[in-house]
């Protein structure tokens, strides 16, 4: 006989009901939504060159990175709205995203930050990785932005783009940061959501959890038209910017 296998849940027996008489309203189908998070059509990963001239050393790591871009590249495109479709409606609108020839990963002994990205390169700091030999998940940040590529424009906030590479990287590659010491803390005094990067990410992945999974595919889908993101926190939440990050404050304290 097989295994049978049961699903605990984050709560004590005593609070699962003993009969269910009648299904609540949130089984209907459209409120059923926003507990999927919706995937994009997968997109595979073109050829990805590492060039480790200016640092040999860093050789061993740059295969590691690079087999990080291979298996986590098709991941990201469904994670973000790479598909030209919208992720709720499924229509399509704008357009999808243009993949690249390759995606290189230069190695050099020392850069100002860690690594950067500039079309479907990602530069990679020898000294930082030297360092830091276990941050791969700054490879994932970087591959995003490679994913991102969105149009110049006014409403594109480059703090939500930060954001959202942290959050693939933070709450979709490497989560278990959060299970330990080295997870995200904020201070209720001084931190904003438009601090970017981790800061934003956490809010992010909070607000998607409480109250829409598509929030973050919803966003990226916007700036991929050049549309101003700002409104879909209304839209999805039913708070504006300003009064989520304010509830998110008051629970993370």
């Amino acid at each position: 006989m097989g295994l049978v296998h049961i699903a605990f849940l984050s709560t004590s027996f005593a609070d699962i009901p003993k009969a269910a008489p009648s299904l609540p309203q949130v089984f209907d189908a459209v409120s059923l939504k926003r507990y999927v998070y919706p995937l994009a059509n997968p997109i595979a990963c073109p050829k990805v060159t590492i060039d480790t001239r200016d640092f040999p050393s860093a050789k061993p790591w740059a295969e590691a990175a690079k087999s990080v871009v291979e298996n986590w590249f098709t991941p990201l495109t469904q994670l973000l709205a790479t598909d030209g479709y919208d992720p709720i409606t499924r229509v399509k609108s704008g357009s999808a995203f243009r993949v690249p020839k390759g995606i290189t990963l230069i190695f050099k002994p020392t850069l100002e930050v860690p690594a950067y990205c500039v079309g479907s390169t990602i530069t990679i700091n020898g000294a930082w990785i030297s360092a830091h030999p276990d941050d791969l998940g700054m490879v994932v940040h970087e591959l995003t932005h490679v994913i991102q590529q969105y149009p110049n424009s006014p409403t594109t906030p480059g703090w939500l783009v930060e954001g959202i590479a942290d959050y693939t990287r933070w709450w979709r590659y490497e989560p278990e940061l959060h299970a330990g010491a080295g997870r995200t803390k904020i201070n209720p005094a001084k931190s904003k959501y438009t601090d970017a990067y981790r800061t934003t990410a956490v809010w992010l992945a909070w607000a998607g959890r409480k109250y829409n999974y598509a929030l973050v595919p919803c966003l990226d889908k916007a700036m991929r038209d050049a549309r101003d993101p700002m409104p879909l926190f209304a839209k999805l939440t039913g708070k504006n910017a300003d009064d989520l990050w304010q509830e998110f404050v008051t629970e993370v304290k």
